[in-house]
């Protein structure tokens, strides 16, 4: 079975993660084969790998924060499709399998895959996913935006919070990785 898991961002940046063999842990941990080093991931939050039935699955390794397909709790393991939405703390990803979903459209996948830190949908402004847990524009928390929404031109300015500099760290160092 071939696979690949695509980080997306909301920013619409989107990077391969290519080569990676199963069983595939992912977590905070030195110990993880895809390691997030964000404190919303447990240090063993989740694995990927092939059941009986030779599907691709993902198990919830007693995370904190949960483990999320297409934005729906992952309770103990479930299967995995092409184009399923990984949410993992802060990190989405899409599942690509034997090559499908070709195209991927990284803003729209990771707004519609991303899920707050603490198991909600996060706050959304004018439309766009934020981590400040702070509504605007009418838009309540939690609230699915409607598709026509607009995305700003400029967003307003936030603080962020101090995780949000871990996932800059992760994004510059699979840039960097790129440029080698």
């Amino acid at each position: 079975m071939q696979f690949t898991l695509v980080m997306v961002t909301a920013d619409g940046t989107k990077k391969e993660l290519a080569g990676l063999k199963l069983p595939l842990v992912i977590g905070r941990a030195a110990e993880a084969r895809l390691r997030i080093p964000v404190d919303s991931v447990s240090r063993q939050h989740c694995e990927l790998s092939v059941n009986d039935d030779e599907e691709l699955v993902i198990r919830d390794l007693k995370s904190s924060n949960g483990t999320f397909v297409n934005r729906e709790r992952v309770a103990n393991t479930r299967e995995l499709v092409p184009g399923d939405l990984l949410s993992i703390g802060p990190v989405v990803l899409v599942v690509r399998l034997e090559g499908h979903p070709r195209e991927i459209d990284a803003a729209t996948a990771f707004a519609q895959g991303a899920v707050a830190v603490g198991g909600g949908v996060p706050s959304l402004i004018d439309g766009v996913p934020t981590w400040t847990g702070q509504a605007a524009s009418g838009t309540a928390a939690g609230a699915a935006a409607p598709k026509s929404a607009a995305v700003p031109a400029a967003k307003p300015k936030q603080a962020k919070p101090a995780e949000d500099d871990d996932f800059e760290s992760l994004l510059r160092s699979l840039r960097e990785d790129d440029e080698k």
